[in-house]
């Protein structure tokens, strides 16, 4: 019997008549009863049709009947490492930036879903693929170089995924559907040189420090610099203090070059820039400069040449102008929120049009590279008086 009718049943025999009462009062008359027909007996329920059933007041409530799981609802999926420890930070500013790029994309936008998770190994494999069985159309993940290349070799692939960092993989191994994009230092550095040779310049000094960080954008400066015909005519490594930034001076004078280029972080580059001569055309990366800093904290950079994003350096620019700018975000932040904004930008343009069109992006020019890399152009910049402007077409 269901707990329907087992309620019913309770209610029945506990509110009715006296005249139902095994005892009888003491001076009262029972009347014959009359025992229902067959065709009386309501077999829904196993009481006679002429009860009167009240509700049970009291009564737990039924359960709610269970619903055949609904059909899986189109979406992107977003899978980012909001709750690890040492990304969650950056994490949630590329979170911020690629959900109001969707605000911005109005109600006829691909809905999003984000997935927060704690590293970017199995988790981001799992989050993955219970995002393509619910529905994703597209996934977005892999901050991390290591979590692009895991993707390489996954199943994920298999529907469009794209990576947020460039994979450690050859050409012929990326799988088709596995785009990427990244905010790579080394990219920045290449441009660097080639921005350095357009403008006339065969000779350069390098001076880095000893991070990895550092050595890795020296390389890829020095690559691209020689293969574009440039020489390294000294290297030098700044070890970091105060102390140390005047002999940079000494071991520079010796040295015959038309240029210098920089590999180091912005409080080394402020204290090693007054003592290069300023006859000598100066280059760096981002990595050597807060452009949201004061000018007057920028004003031993003057004339530091570099690459910026037009998030930064072009705020009229039609694409930057359509989007809020984050408050009380650090400058590694408010990159990566302007990186989540062309992030779903690239998401849109996979699902929805051509791939192959430049897209002008508030990181820089967006632009699909065999086999499946967005390459971004950066707009050339430099420091004049504290402040980033962006360099005049010659």
């Amino acid at each position: 019997m269901s707990r329907f009718n087992a309620l019913l049943l309770l209610f029945v025999t506990s509110v009715v008549s006296p005249a139902f009462s095994a005892d009888t009062k003491p001076g009262t008359t029972t009347a014959p009863q009359v025992a229902p027909r067959d065709d009386d007996i309501d077999p829904a329920t196993g009481l006679a049709r002429s009860s009167v059933v009240r509700p049970l007041l009291g009564a737990p409530p039924l359960p709610e009947p269970r619903r055949a799981p609904g059909p899986a609802r189109p979406h992107i999926a977003l899978i980012l490492p909001t709750t690890s420890p040492s990304l969650g930070r950056l994490a949630d500013a590329v979170r911020q930036g690629f959900t109001a790029a969707a605000e911005a994309g109005g109600k006829d936008a691909t809905p999003v879903n984000v997935t927060g998770i704690e590293n970017e190994g199995p988790a981001l494999l799992d989050a993955c693929r219970a995002s393509q069985a619910a529905g994703a159309l597209l996934v977005v993940a892999a901050m991390t170089r290591d979590a692009a290349s895991l993707l390489v070799k996954s199943d994920c692939p298999r529907q469009p995924v794209l990576a947020l960092n460039d994979p450690q993989a050859e050409a012929n191994e990326i799988p088709a559907n596995l785009y990427s994009v990244s905010l790579s230092l080394d990219n920045e550095a290449k441009q660097v040189a080639l921005l350095a040779v357009a403008e006339g310049w065969r000779s350069a000094i390098v001076i880095t420090s000893g991070t990895p960080l550092a050595k890795r954008v020296q390389e890829a400066f020095e690559r691209e610099w020689s293969r574009a015909a440039g020489q390294i005519a000294g290297r030098l490594t700044f070890a970091g203090t105060a102390e140390d930034a005047p002999l940079v001076r000494e071991r520079m004078a010796n040295v015959r070059a038309d240029m210098v280029f920089m590999a180091l972080d912005p409080p080394e580059a402020r204290n090693v820039r007054p003592y290069i001569s300023g006859m000598l055309p100066l280059y760096g990366t981002s990595m050597s400069i807060n452009p949201r800093a004061e000018a007057i904290v920028n004003l031993d950079l003057q004339g530091m040449r570099y690459v910026e994003m037009p998030w930064f350096v072009q705020p009229d620019h039609p694409a930057v102008m359509v989007y809020p700018v984050p408050r009380g975000m650090s400058i590694e932040e408010e990159r990566l929120y302007a990186f989540g904004i062309d992030a779903y930008r690239i998401a849109q343009q996979l699902l929805h049009g051509d791939k192959r069109a430049p897209l002008d992006g508030v990181t820089g020019r967006l632009t699909l590279e065999p086999p499946t890399r967005y390459a971004r152009a950066l707009t050339p910049a430099e420091v004049d008086g504290g402040r980033v402007i962006p360099l005049r077409a010659p």
